[in-house]
């Protein structure tokens, strides 16, 4: 497998960022909104595993709530913040696309939803607190919804946990606005953005149910402010407004707008600093000291960086900031929103999830010390993946929002156990089971208690808990269960601790129940051969069926899948750094059709990896690729599945060919790639192409004690007449062939 610079892509990339930024200045956002990822919710506190497996480095999932675990099943999420109540209960406040929901993680590994205010549809919505209240806003209008939680833990039965107070809607042309700021020390809350709005002010003092407007600043859009009441030195009692924006939207002149907003009638700017590469002065955070500002940018990655880039500017000095410097983390993801907390820097940068960075090393150039990937895959500059981060909470749970997935809990710190697999883990276990051993090293100051390792085996939607063995120090033996020959199925591994459980972070293995297996064909398509690139019908007028070795974009993969070799089957090869749109399917069909091959029996199963893009351009979505199998050399054609699935990635993908056709010795598979509809980027490819053939005979060991003797036999008797693990040639009956077949194998 090749590697090539991405740098082209990232370019391609980032030009229809910036081309497309026009009537919203987060348009992109809109562009490269992706389905949401809808899964099963997952508490730490309930044992099992995660739906979806995720890098991370320093940082443990205690909880997840995807999309769909909120009331209404909001299509994306967006800001998030966080609310301690008197009692000290902690809520994560989550901004969704139909309203602001509130969630106790007060047990972080048990994250349970307390309520909904429904709110204008909005890809875009910003939640702060203040007091008791909550002020959510949108760009879809209707002003700053004003939220009571005085009851949010529940005491009064009699009252709703949280409820919509009123929504204020005076100030400023539009109810349209961007973000929101509260500044806790002064008691005033500013709306900032909404059409070309700056700062829109409004009084919480008196009465924070009903915000008071005083006065604005529109000198420039202002797209995040972060206003700080300074307490000591030369600033001393005046209230300042770190503003990042611009004319034009935001996108002339960038940078960072500090305004004295201490006199609500007469608010004065003191100072606009750019930096190098400014492209979209995005959102900014004070350090600790005051003394620098952080900066994210949210247009520069892939334009004039290809990283991950944090700009660090000097603010001691209010009128004259300067530029001190800037890092990257070596990640080409966009920063997006960043915080800090005590001495760490935490980013939520889209596609590479929150990074972490110790300020305490360094306040110039910190090292990432911690991260969690939320966008499984890659780490592109495209705006899918964690919007926003809040690591505020007294416990030190952190919480992050994404856009795609919802909402995620974690707790930072060394992992409580290590897993390991000394002997792998296993990819095929017998109809009958198998063993798998684990070794489990708790951490310093961590007591595995007994029965504690559990291995998790998902059999479709059954999942099975199994209590691991200890075999002495640190290892551990788990048993898979009989499972129905031919089945695939997932397997995992979790400690269970007090009031908590640990899974092991690499997640789930995949793996087959069969006995054995066979290759009959295994095609790495590293030529054309005998594969057919069109037929009868194609009409496509671009990005025909090529084997090639592809050239990334966007939306087609940048390598083959092969381990080995270059090449693979490809919708059309532009030149290195084109347009994500340049060699993609234009106008209609076309069609790649393999050779026959040979399918022999019940348990052959045909095995392909596959990559279908069609989320790019000005109508994402509307196609489709129809995968067909054929058992009579290509006259006749069985569907065995219709992609829609945009996972920007390589998707194996396995089916029994005996729950589609009858096997026969002349086969063939089919690829429909197709650009039917509206304009839109169609990209497809396809590698390493096999017939594999299960072994599904099961081994007389019936009891699994290493020897085939009187036992099994007793256990064989006992269960005649019936399926199971007595049932040695899987053919649903325990009967005189499989008696026949233990006496072979006695070896007592």
């Amino acid at each position: 497998m090749k590697i090539r610079a991405l740098l082209g892509v990232a370019a391609a990339a980032a030009s229809v960022v910036v081309a497309t930024a026009i009537a919203h200045v987060d348009d992109p956002k809109a562009r490269d909104l992706l389905p949401p990822v809808y899964a099963p919710a997952y508490r730490s506190a309930e044992g099992g595993v995660a739906a979806e497996t995720f890098a991370q480095s320093g940082m443990h999932l205690k909880s997840w709530l995807p999309l769909n675990s909120f009331a209404g099943t909001p299509t994306s999420g967006n800001d998030c913040w966080g609310y301690v109540s008197p009692s000290g209960r902690e809520y994560a406040i989550m901004g969704l696309s139909n309203g602001t929901a509130f969630v106790d993680i007060t047990n972080p590994g048990n994250a349970q939803t307390v309520a909904l205010i429904t709110g204008p549809t909005s890809l875009w919505r910003c939640v702060k607190t203040y007091g008791t209240y909550c002020y959510a806003c949108s760009e879809g209008g209707n002003g700053v919804q004003v939220i009571n939680m005085a009851n949010i833990d529940g005491a009064n039965a009699s009252q709703p946990r949280v409820s919509l107070v009123r929504e204020v809607t005076v100030g400023g042309t539009t109810n349209a606005t961007h973000t929101i700021f509260v500044d806790t020390a002064s008691g005033f809350l500013y709306r900032a953005g909404g059409g070309s709005h700056g700062l829109r002010v409004y009084d919480l003092r008196t009465d924070p149910g009903n915000p008071v407007f005083v006065g604005s600043w529109d000198n420039v859009y202002v797209h995040e402010a972060q206003i700080v009441t300074y307490t000591s030195g030369p600033y001393a009692g005046r209230q300042i407004a770190f503003c990042c924006g611009g004319a034009s939207g935001g996108q002339v002149n960038t940078g960072v707008y500090i305004v004295d907003v201490t006199n609500k009638s007469a608010m004065t700017q003191l100072s606009y600093t750019t930096y190098p590469g400014a492209k979209f002065c995005h959102q900014s955070w004070l350090s600790n000291d005051l003394a620098r500002i952080y900066i994210n940018d949210e247009l520069d990655e892939g334009a004039t960086t290809n990283l991950t880039t944090t700009i660090v500017m000097n603010v001691a000095n209010l009128s004259a900031p300067f530029v001190e410097g800037a890092f990257n983390n070596g990640n080409a993801a966009i920063g997006h929103n960043l915080y800090i907390k005590d001495n760490l820097l935490f980013e939520a940068n889209y596609r590479s999830g929150v990074r972490v960075f110790d300020l305490a090393q360094s306040a110039g150039n910190p090292p990432e010390v911690a991260y969690f990937d939320t966008w499984p895959g890659d780490d592109l500059p495209q705006f899918n993946g964690l919007w926003n981060i809040w690591p505020y909470f007294p416990s030190g749970t952190v919480i992050g929002s994404d856009l795609n997935r919802g909402l995620f809990v974690w707790k930072m710190g060394p992992a409580p156990a290590s897993f390991a697999f000394p002997g792998g883990r296993p990819t095929m276990v017998p109809p009958s089971g198998g063993t798998v051993t684990v070794d489990v090293v708790p951490s310093a100051g961590t007591t595995i208690p007994a029965g504690a390792v559990k291995m998790q085996v998902v059999v479709g939607a059954t999942a099975t808990d199994v209590v691991a063995v200890p075999q002495g120090g640190n290892r551990y033996l788990a048993q898979f269960p009989a499972i129905p020959c031919t089945s695939q199925f997932s397997y995992s591994f979790r400690v269970d601790l007090p009031g908590d459980s640990y899974a092991d972070p690499s997640g789930p293995s995949s793996a087959i129940s069969a006995s054995g297996l066979s290759v009959t064909l295994n095609d790495a398509c590293e030529a054309q051969g005998a594969w057919q690139l069109s037929a009868p019908g194609d009409n496509a007028t671009a990005g025909l069926w090529t084997n090639a070795d592809p050239v990334g974009t966007a939306a087609q993969p940048e390598d083959d899948h092969s381990a080995t070799g270059t090449r693979c089957f490809v919708t059309g090869n532009g030149a290195a750094g084109g347009a994500v749109g340049a060699a993609d399917i234009d106008g209609g069909t076309t069609t790649l059709t393999s050779p026959s091959f040979l399918a022999s029996g019940p348990n052959s199963f045909i095995s392909y990896w596959r990559w279908y893009s069609n989320n790019q351009g000005a109508a994402p979505g509307e196609d489709s690729m129809p995968v067909l199998i054929s058992n009579d050399g290509g006259t006749n054609w069985v569907q065995l599945e219709l992609v829609t699935e945009n996972a920007g990635a390589w998707v194996q993908k396995s089916f029994r060919i005996s729950d589609f056709v009858v096997p026969t010795s002349n086969m063939k598979l089919r690829f429909v790639a197709r650009d039917l509809i509206n304009g839109s980027v169609v990209e497809a490819a396809v590698d390493d192409v096999q017939v594999i053939n299960y072994d599904c005979s099961v081994a007389a060991d019936i009891n699994r004690d290493g020897k085939v003797d009187g036992a099994d036999l007793g256990l064989l008797l006992s269960g005649w007449g019936q399926a199971g693990s007595t049932d040695l040639n899987q053919d649903g009956t325990t009967d005189g062939a499989d008696l026949g077949a233990l006496l072979s194998a006695w070896a007592p």
